[in-house]
């Protein structure tokens, strides 16, 4: 007897459908709040999770070693914080969407964290819904 239709997906279709979910590398020192943001991608459609990174410099070491679509990445962190650590991805990798998320305002952020290309987003505010729509409009929804 035959599979349904649904059932006889090939190998080759599986992966088609694999390489559309935009791969997320979050960054934040607190491993707490790594498991709330992998918790917001695993629910959030059209996401996984491609890699977890306590610091900056392991961010850029992660980047080198595989490939991600999107950036999520705290702004203060020991050692090489989010601010420099967006700038050398954007420099390194500009098809990356870096956002940068926080507890402080945007108002409270140095004045060139926006002008290297990253994105804001507040702490308190990110979820499933924020995700998606920062991600189909490119980086450019509300603050």
């Amino acid at each position: 007897m035959a599979a349904p239709p649904t059932e006889r997906r090939s190998n080759a279709t599986i992966g088609l459908v694999e390489q559309h979910l935009v791969r997320v590398l979050v960054v934040d020192d607190l491993p707490s709040f790594r498991r709330a943001v992998a918790g917001v991608i695993a629910v959030a459609d059209g996401f996984e999770l491609a890699g977890e990174a306590a610091s900056g410099e392991d961010a850029l070491g992660f980047l080198e070693r595989h490939g991600v679509g999107l950036v999520l990445m705290d702004v203060n962190m020991p050692g090489m914080g989010g601010l420099e650590a967006a700038r050398r991805i954007r420099c390194r990798y500009p098809e990356i969407l870096v956002v940068l998320l926080s507890v402080n305002n945007t108002e409270d952020l140095p004045r060139d964290a926006m002008v290297m290309g990253a994105h804001y987003r507040h702490k308190d505010r990110f979820g499933p819904d924020e995700l998606e729509a920062l991600w189909s409009d490119g980086g450019h929804v509300r603050s």
